[in-house]
């Protein structure tokens, strides 16, 4: 059965205030116009020092008091949590209180993903005050959030308002990744967001992105190439964040929606890419009515991107080249050469020799692909499918129309988060996004084990890969020619699969065949061959 909608949708963190109790909680939650309102929040995180000494006894003592006042004021509307910080450190250490509170928001947000996180910042000492702003004014958090101050009563009877609303923010990049997306080019695997870089945990994705911070201040183009569904629209977002070719509003602030394309558009219509790219004046062909900036214009002083590069057709990149070489590019119909600065952002999912070979002219190759970013797919980044789950299937049910109940407890199902890490996941995004759907569907019935086997099932089989992913280019394998005896190669590498095989099996042969495909006498006798028999 679908839930009804929870109107319970803030949640409410705050220190604990040592010298005045419960009052400053209260004066949040009484304000009928307070984004924490007791009628719109469903939890309060309240975060105390657990220390020794006299001041550790001063906390304690205020604790109780204030969950004495808070239960008798509100009984058990809210829930209530008291979080001890167990330490020996000053509460004017900014580090050490960054460190704690980064830790707890993440939880907030990791167990309540779409809910308002109001950060109270009057309780508590002016280091813990400024570290709740800086946290909550840069981008630290994903997803709705509001920092709040409150008056006590001398200060509303002097005319200070009860609660107010603090709207600070400081121009970070992490805030222009989380505020913006590339703008045409939004899809339901990937709307340019889809991963935090702040969480990100696999070697595989912690690499690319330190790969992209190095090259985010040179005006260079860059080339992504990876799987289909691996996330390269979030990626060129974060490229075009660390960068400084962003384009600012008249009131300084950067545009939430940036110059892109899908080029796949374009694979059967030359001329749309022409119009769409360069521009065109009117009368310049049939249904050109009036005059009209291309991309390129658009892209002045800003980031360009061009999902599915190789659906370009080779003359248009031909024309390309020029404007990418600062010569400059005339409109469709038009004589005249406009120049524009911009730094190019491409991808595709085609191998880089066939781009290179046929797909692309190779000068056009050449300009573009002076930085070239292999992505890793998803089962490269086993540490981070957990969170990557958690994304998709939040977006899964925001865009799906339905809420089931329980949806949520399937954020962090063991056996289905064990399903998805053991999988090949050849799609990616596009796998997990199949997988929540799936769920949803199921979900609406109360069946929740059933639910969980059909997002499995959804999955498919993980012999479904295309194989060739897991290879270098033929370019990489012809760097390392000649090579001596080819059979030793081939060995090895049929040996890589078969020790992966019977880890997996827990050292059993039959399962291990199993695994790879093939009788259990064809597998010992390929084990002996490797030099593995018993």
């Amino acid at each position: 059965m679908a839930k009804i909608t929870n109107q319970k949708n803030s949640v409410l963190v705050s220190w604990l205030s040592v010298n005045h109790g419960a009052a400053p909680l209260l004066t949040a939650l009484d304000e009928v116009d307070s984004p924490c309102y007791w009628k719109k929040t469903s939890n309060i995180f309240l975060y105390w020092r657990d220390v020794h000494g006299v001041d550790g006894d001063r906390e304690r003592e205020a604790k109780v008091k204030t969950e004495e006042e808070l239960q008798s004021h509100f009984k058990s509307e809210l829930k209530i949590k008291f979080i001890p910080w167990t330490t020996t450190k000053s509460p004017t250490d900014h580090e050490a209180i960054r460190a704690f509170v980064e830790e707890e928001l993440k939880r907030v947000r990791i167990s309540y993903p779409e809910k308002c996180i109001v950060i109270h910042l009057s309780p508590g000492t002016p280091a813990m005050h400024a570290v709740w702003l800086v946290l909550g004014s840069t981008g630290f958090i994903k997803g709705p959030l509001e920092l709040i101050q409150t008056s006590d009563k001398r200060a509303q009877e002097a005319g200070q308002p009860a609660v107010r609303r603090i709207d600070f923010s400081l121009d970070t990049w992490l805030l222009r990744y989380r505020n913006t997306h590339p703008g045409r080019i939004q899809t339901s695997d990937d709307d340019g967001r889809i991963w935090d870089p702040l969480t990100v945990k696999s070697p595989a994705l912690r690499k690319v992105l330190e790969q992209l911070k190095m090259w985010a201040p040179l005006r260079v183009p860059v080339l992504l190439l990876g799987e289909r569904g691996t996330g390269k629209t979030t990626l060129a977002n974060f490229l075009r964040a660390m960068s400084p070719y962003q384009k600012t509003s008249d009131e300084g602030k950067v545009f939430s929606h940036w110059p892109s394309v899908v080029c796949g558009q374009f694979r059967v219509n030359h001329e749309l890419a022409r119009s769409e790219l360069f521009g065109h004046v009117r009368g310049s062909f049939t249904g050109a009515t009036r005059d009209r900036k291309g991309l390129l214009e658009e892209a002045d002083g800003d980031s360009l991107f061009f999902d599915e590069i190789a659906d370009i057709d080779q003359d248009t990149q031909r024309l390309l080249i020029a404007a990418l070489e600062g010569r400059g590019f005339c409109r469709l119909g038009d004589t005249e050469r406009r120049l524009s600065k911009f730094r190019l952002i491409c991808a595709t999912n085609q191998p880089l020799e066939k781009l290179r070979d046929s797909l692309l002219d190779r000068d056009f190759f050449d300009r573009i692909a002076v930085f070239i970013l292999h992505v890793p797919p998803l089962r490269q980044c086993k540490e981070d499918i957990p969170e990557a789950w958690r994304n998709v299937l939040l977006s899964a049910k925001n865009s799906s129309g339905i809420e089931p109940d329980a949806w949520d407890k399937f954020f962090q199902d063991e056996q289905l988060l064990e399903a998805l890490s053991n999988h090949s996941l050849p799609g990616n995004f596009r796998d997990l996004q199949r997988a929540a759907y799936h769920l949803l569907a199921v979900l609406q019935t109360g069946n929740l084990m059933q639910a969980r086997q059909s997002a499995i099932d959804a999955l498919g089989t993980p012999q479904m890969i295309d194989m060739a992913n897991f290879l270098p280019d033929t370019s990489k394998f012809a760097a390392m020619l000649p090579v001596e005896n080819i059979e030793q190669q081939l060995l090895a590498y049929e040996k890589t699969w078969f020790d992966a095989a019977m880890h997996k099996a827990l050292g059993n042969k039959s399962k291990a065949a199993e695994f790879l495909g093939m009788q259990r006498k064809t597998f010992e006798y390929r084990l002996k061959k490797q030099g593995k028999a018993e």
